[in-house]
């Protein structure tokens, strides 16, 4: 019998008795081990309530912060778009100015309201529209296709609608194109959604030129200034900005603009 074999089987040696008490032993301390090791991991157990109660409270604390995640990341989300856009068509507009001269002198590129004979706005100039994005804009800009959506707030008055790599888009009324739309996402999504202003969409302005007296007064700030979050009527006092903001959406990007392309911390909406 080999050595290693001798540390588990007794040896007989002609002392039956001195066996035989060494095989109780033996049975006894083993039998105690295994009695104290299935004690073991019987209290080193989990209870189904004790599982169900720990999923439970995991369950909970998902509930309470996965919102909270989800909008600090859209928040985020919507200040790159915002900031990256508004680099992007001023960026545009200085390489047009190259090609073609000052904006200032950009006399062709406005389009202002016409009205019918009955006195209704006239929602027909998205080939002109068209043709001026094309000239001064499209050549500088990575615009991926383009279409007519109409608002579902208003129905009368449909969106030329321009898109651009990862999935943002920017349109102009159908009537005008001093008012520029831009849409962090999904354009036709936000479009059919109320109190969109602020939230998915956000409306800036660009006015090269203008020597009408209304646009003069009404869109001071924004004349000859590039493409800028939309000033219209401002009265110059930050708390109307941040009133404007509030009520209607229209001077939210000023106030994004203003905090750094940054959201508040109090900003009214949610994305």
């Amino acid at each position: 019998m080999s050595g290693l074999l001798r540390h588990f089987v007794p040896r007989n040696d002609g002392d039956s008795n001195t066996s035989q008490s060494q095989l109780n032993v033996n049975h006894f301390t083993h039998t105690t081990h295994l009695t104290h090791f299935t004690h073991l991991r019987k209290s080193s157990a989990f209870t189904l309530a004790e599982i169900l109660v720990t999923l439970a409270v995991i369950g909970i604390v998902a509930v309470m912060t996965i919102p909270n995640l989800v909008q600090s990341y859209k928040k985020k989300e919507v200040e790159i778009k915002l900031v990256k856009f508004y680099s992007m068509m001023n960026n545009a507009i200085k390489m047009a100015e190259v090609d073609y001269g000052p904006q200032s002198t950009w006399t062709d590129y406005h389009i202002d309201n016409e009205q019918d004979k009955d006195g209704n706005v006239l929602y027909d100039k998205g080939n002109k529209i068209d043709t001026y994005v094309k000239k001064y804009f499209e050549p500088y800009l990575k615009i991926t296709g383009s279409e007519e959506i109409r608002d579902v707030v208003e129905p009368n008055e449909p969106q030329k609608v321009y898109y651009l790599s990862a999935g943002s888009a920017f349109s102009y009324n159908l009537h005008e194109n001093r008012e520029i739309i831009f849409y962090p996402n999904n354009p036709k999504k936000c479009l059919q959604e109320s109190g969109a202003s602020g939230s998915c969409l956000f409306t800036f302005a660009f006015i090269p030129y203008s020597s009408r007296p209304y646009h003069l007064t009404s869109y001071k700030y924004n004349i000859s200034n590039g493409m800028q979050p939309a000033l219209y009527l401002w009265d110059g006092k930050d708390e109307s900005l941040a009133y404007g903001c509030k009520e209607t959406g229209f001077y939210c990007a000023e106030v994004i603009r203003r905090n750094g392309w940054k959201i508040p911390d109090d900003y009214p909406y949610k994305f």
